[in-house]
């Protein structure tokens, strides 16, 4: 079977798509766009399968989420950090990455839980230099986390704050925080049938594991690229960091069990309807 499969373009989702350009992994399509895409080509049935933020599979709009791979950290995830030139408490807007839908849930929850604040958000493209004004932060993720922070320590900004929302989470929790899951487009299981989906799931398994044995080979060819990693630096280490370090791609108990307390916190705030879960495949 061939799927239709949407990702990010951002560079921790390498190691979960580079199979899909060898031999083995051939002849599906591989659609790359923003985070905030993927539910729209989920929705309007332009893809089979996404690497959805985890807040979007809450609102429904989803025909369950795959267990076992995803983009998960275990405290600071290094690519998805707020900016401030004050303390936390003191912030009254939020300028926020236009693609970072997890990432804005994820800020509003920190903020009401560990400061009682409700701060503005607008949307806008962060760029590096870009120092946020007093009682302002700035929410930059991925790829551009990486240049913004290389930008403030070339620059000697120390004024500048960076706050880990991966570390801020799990300090709060005690749980890894999953920034995106695998979601099968709703009314796939009922076009391709249980052989289908478990096909899918077997598919992406396989790449990921793929990914987790060749870290250090797609860490050293992203750098020679020129991609940034850990603390905005080109280097095969600092990226291999990243990927072994700062990320986990494997989903176990106690992603899902991380992935529920966000689901809980997202109907407190209001962020997502009061349903269930998404299915669990």
């Amino acid at each position: 079977m061939n799927f239709r499969i949407a990702t990010v373009s951002f560079l921790n989702s390498v190691p979960l798509m580079e199979w899909f350009s060898t031999s083995d992994g051939s002849g599906h399509q591989i659609i790359s766009e923003l985070p905030s895409k993927m539910s729209d080509l989920l929705k309007n049935g332009d893809a089979d399968v996404a690497l959805l933020p985890v807040v979007e599979s809450f609102r429904g709009q989803t025909g369950g989420l795959f267990a076992g791979t995803g983009i998960a950290c275990y405290g600071n995830v290094d690519s998805v950090k707020l900016f401030s030139s004050g303390p936390l408490s003191q912030i009254q807007n939020v300028l926020a990455d236009r693609g970072s839908k997890s990432s804005v849930a994820l800020t509003q929850i920190l903020l009401g839980e560990l400061q009682n604040i409700k701060p503005g958000f607008v949307q806008i493209e962060p760029r590096p230099g870009h120092i946020p004004a007093d009682n302002e932060a700035i929410l930059v993720i991925g790829d551009r986390c990486f240049e913004y922070e290389k930008q403030l320590i070339e620059s000697d900004k120390t004024g500048v704050i960076a706050y880990d929302l991966g570390g801020m989470w799990f300090d709060m929790t005690g749980l890894p925080f999953v920034f995106a899951v695998w979601a099968l487009a709703p009314g796939f299981r009922e076009r391709m049938g249980d052989a289908g989906v478990n096909a899918l799931s077997k598919l992406l398994a396989e790449a990921r594991d793929y990914g987790l044995a060749n870290l250090n080979t797609l860490a050293a060819r992203e750098a020679t690229n020129g991609r940034l990693g850990y603390l905005g630096q080109s280097s095969p280490e600092a990226i291999g960091h990243y990927f072994s370090k700062s990320l986990v791609y494997k989903l176990g108990d106690r992603e899902i069990l991380g992935i529920r307390r966000f689901h809980e916190l997202c109907i407190k705030y209001g962020l997502v309807p009061d349903q269930p879960l998404p299915r669990i495949l």
